[in-house]
């Protein structure tokens, strides 16, 4: 019988598959024609930190789950070889996503991540290095698919999963750093009808749903060979991960007003940096004129008296109980479009997503 977790056992291969994969990419420095032993040392030293600091530090729930999935596809354990090529699929997730944090930190300007400075906030780095080792780390993973995958069958769709999430999660970034408008350079007054549940549901959809969840999905069914001409997998599998994807997001929004900033492994922002989070949409369709004004007045703001007096007016909504019946909502709604999938030993993957996700707390 299959383990709806992965084992200790199976981490710790995993990781090992992400050293062999630092230690390729780092040795094609060796291979840069016209630059000197001591440039390609300094290269090497920076890119090794960067790589171990941005990309396995996480939960690796993305890139576990391609293994997951794989495993679940050919219903049996995983010879080596698979083992290893699933796992550099994975790890290409990991490292998307920390292309995508990496950005994402500088844009918004955090501090933390993962309980320990943002990339960008090391000394050595600064943010103008951090924006090209977000660029960086991007291209590498079209080195690593290269590497590893140039003969498979399943390369061009491969590399057309990566191309096609990327610039649907880019476009999600948009959506999201445009929720308030700029003028001049500079942030202009927070325009609140521009935080709608439409405008929120398309942000999350792109920003979130694919890359997070469907994409690790979709490289299960393209690595074992599952045709998207012939079969409704990936349909049925993109509907409930833009469910899950949804609840996912809005819990990190919870999350990131409310979580303890050392559960969190980050200080939230999203107060801050005016994002269209789940919980100001919602109060929008909430507050009374009175209320409005304290969202008007302080949305946006950096001031921690400010930022206080918007969750004051979080809570004095309800909106954290209002969460909480909207989680046993979605959880019922994922079970449901779950058990629509077939085969039904698929059904275990996107279980085992959920189950990742299902009260979190971080």
């Amino acid at each position: 019988t299959l383990l709806s977790e992965m084992t200790s056992a199976d981490k710790d291969k995993f990781l090992k598959v992400f050293d062999q994969l630092k230690t390729e990419l780092i040795n094609d420095f060796d291979t840069l024609p016209g630059l000197s032993d001591d440039l390609k040392l300094q290269l090497k030293s920076y890119y090794n930190e960067c790589l171990q600091t941005t990309v396995p530090g996480g939960k690796m729930t993305r890139g576990l789950s391609v293994v997951r999935g794989v495993e679940i596809l050919k219903g049996r354990a995983l010879t080596e070889q698979e083992f290893f090529e699933a796992s550099v699929l994975g790890w290409q997730v990991e490292w998307l996503q920390a292309f995508f944090l990496v950005a994402d930190d500088i844009m918004d300007g955090s501090t933390t991540r993962r309980g320990a400075p943002c990339w960008y906030k090391f000394p050595h780095v600064t943010q103008d290095n951090g924006i090209n080792d977000a660029l960086f780390l991007e291209n590498l993973i079209y080195k690593s698919l290269r590497r590893h995958f140039k003969k498979h069958p399943s390369y061009v769709q491969i590399l057309e999963l990566f191309i096609d999430t990327t610039f649907q999660t880019e476009v999600g970034q948009h959506i999201d750093t445009n929720g308030t408008p700029y003028a001049d350079g500079k942030r202009a007054a927070v325009d609140l009808s521009r935080f709608t549940l439409d405008r929120y549901r398309g942000c999350v959809r792109y920003k979130t749903c694919y890359y997070s969840f469907y994409l690790s999905c979709a490289l299960a069914l393209a690595y074992t060979g599952v045709d998207p001409s012939e079969s409704d997998m990936y349909v049925k599998a993109d509907a409930v991960c833009m469910r899950l994807g949804e609840y996912f997001q809005i819990q990190d929004d919870v999350l990131d007003a409310f979580a303890p900033p050392e559960v969190l492994g980050k200080i939230g922002t999203d107060i801050q940096d005016a994002k269209c989070s789940w919980l100001v949409c919602k109060a929008m369709e909430m507050v009374t004129p009175e209320q409005k004004e304290i969202l008007i007045k302080y949305y946006g703001t950096h001031d921690e008296e400010g930022v206080a007096k918007i969750k004051e007016l979080y809570i004095s909504l309800g909106l954290e109980k209002i969460y909480i019946d909207y989680e046993e909502e979605q959880k019922e709604a994922c079970d449901a479009l779950i058990a629509t999938i077939e085969p039904e030993s698929f059904q275990e993957l996107f279980k085992f997503l959920l189950g990742k996700i299902y009260k979190r707390q971080k």
